[in-house]
């Protein structure tokens, strides 16, 4: 059931994947300036993140945005032909483990306001340009033509296997009807 929740069945190429993640991220923005009535890039960022971390609607709306960027990401990493549960897993294990080292460490943290190491930035900007930039995998090439037998004059040549029509005719004629028998 999770593979249909979180997308992880699913694929999304890498046009979709950015203008949905694009589109994603214009909503949440023209929603914090509806509700907080200041843009993000105002200047008075902490007045806006103190509006915004006690305004219920913006703090549900930021986990369905994470919830909603996360299935994205899975449907991407999937269509690239990767597992999504082995490199989600392993991503937000790194950003886990980063984040606690920032945290532990503060001079190897960005900044004194960032939670986060100069190693765990790169590696989250790397990943998120793999997934705008690498091509879809995982497709299958069509499988080659099959061995053709030859008649002995070699003018005509017949298939070994039965044409798909030829084998529903002969279901037909011998008494199956989808699939059952009389």
């Amino acid at each position: 059931m999770l593979n249909y929740i979180f997308g992880f069945n699913a694929r999304m190429g890498r046009l979709a994947f950015f203008f949905c993640t694009f589109v994603v991220g214009l909503g949440f923005m023209m929603l914090v300036y509806g509700v907080t009535g200041n843009a993000p890039a105002s200047g008075s960022m902490d007045v806006l993140l103190a509006q915004a971390s006690s305004n219920p609607v913006l703090v549900i709306a930021f986990y369905g945005m994470l919830v909603i960027c996360f299935m994205l990401q899975s449907m991407r990493v999937r269509d690239m032909g990767w597992d999504p549960v082995c490199v989600m897993a392993a991503w937000i294990a790194l950003l886990v483990l980063d984040r606690a080292i920032a945290g532990r460490f503060p001079e190897y943290a960005l900044t004194y306001q960032h939670t986060e190491t100069v190693v765990g930035a790169a590696v989250n900007g790397a990943m998120n340009i793999v997934l705008l930039v690498w091509r879809s995998g995982g497709y299958f090439e069509e499988p080659p033509p099959s061995q053709r037998e030859t008649g002995d004059d070699g003018l005509f040549e017949r298939r070994s296997t039965p044409a798909a029509g030829g084998s529903r005719v002969a279901r037909i004629a011998n008494g199956e009807f989808g699939g059952k028998t009389r």
